[in-house]
């Protein structure tokens, strides 16, 4: 297995410094009922969300069953999900490492954190293990980057004005996950059967004017924070320059509104 610590410390410590600031821009709280329905809930499901973040998808799925916990590797995140939701379950906890008993959990729910994980591979084998027999993982991922807009736009502009070689942590393929047949290959060898792919299309008002967009891009996401943070600080106004004018393409009534498509992925544990 490729170690990717460096990586692994990298986001935990951007993820402790943006819970306060994440849910300001978050498109995830509109994709989360969507994809908390691919569940396929009872009230009698006991139920593990992963990289919960502020909490939005524990809320969701709590509607449906009370025997829900989220969890998350940073504590900032965890004390932010228990303030917006005092009367949920929260606490730290590694992803590839959980400390629960094998067949702990009917279903096991994550939106974008295997994306944030520096061992997929790791993660997946420890949802297999916690779940039961006949378990069901459902996590969401963002489509391709040349279908995302958002993601694509940073990574033109960098390209074109800036450089990627400034020393971020190496990482894991950022698409495996986004490609129906490289997801089913990496879900069967940890011992899970793929069911579901669901493409599916959102259109997201950001409530930012595009002059705004390079906050954004550092409030959402901890690898586009320290890819702009590292570019040469004399290249890095034109870079900022140039995506606001990009954004202004997307720009209606004084705010961003753009698509970002995203995956559902559905495993059963057989």
């Amino acid at each position: 297995m490729t170690d990717f610590n460096d990586f692994k410390n990298f986001e935990r410590e951007g993820w402790e410094e943006r819970a306060s600031t994440y849910g300001n821009w978050a498109v995830t709280s509109q994709i989360v009922p969507v994809a908390v329905k691919a569940l396929n809930l009872s009230s009698d499901d006991r139920v593990l969300e992963l990289a919960s973040g502020p909490g939005y998808g524990t809320s969701e799925i709590s509607k449906k069953t009370k025997n829900v916990l989220g969890t998350d590797f940073a504590q900032s995140m965890v004390f932010e999900a228990k303030n917006l939701f005092p009367d949920l379950n929260f606490e730290q906890a590694d992803a590839e490492n959980l400390k629960f008993e094998d067949n702990s959990f009917d279903k096991v729910f994550c939106t974008f954190g295997v994306l944030h994980f520096a061992h997929p591979a790791k993660a997946i084998s420890e949802v297999q293990r916690v779940l039961k027999s006949g378990g069901i993982f459902v996590f969401t991922v963002w489509a391709p980057v040349e279908e995302s807009p958002f993601f694509g736009i940073l990574s033109e502009v960098i390209s074109q004005l800036g450089s990627f070689d400034v020393g971020l942590p190496d990482a894991p393929p950022i698409d495996d996950f986004s490609d129906r047949e490289r997801a089913s290959v990496k879900l069967s060898e940890q011992g899970l059967e793929m069911i579901g792919f669901q493409a599916e299309d959102n259109v997201f008002d950001t409530g930012a004017s595009p002059s705004k967009m390079p906050t954004v891009y550092r409030e959402v996401g901890v690898r586009s924070k320290g890819l702009l943070d590292a570019q040469d600080p004399n290249k890095l106004p034109k870079i900022e320059a140039e995506l606001v004018s990009r954004y202004r393409e997307f720009e209606e009534e004084g705010t961003v509104k753009m698509p970002f498509p995203y995956r559902i992925v559905t495993a059963k544990k057989n």
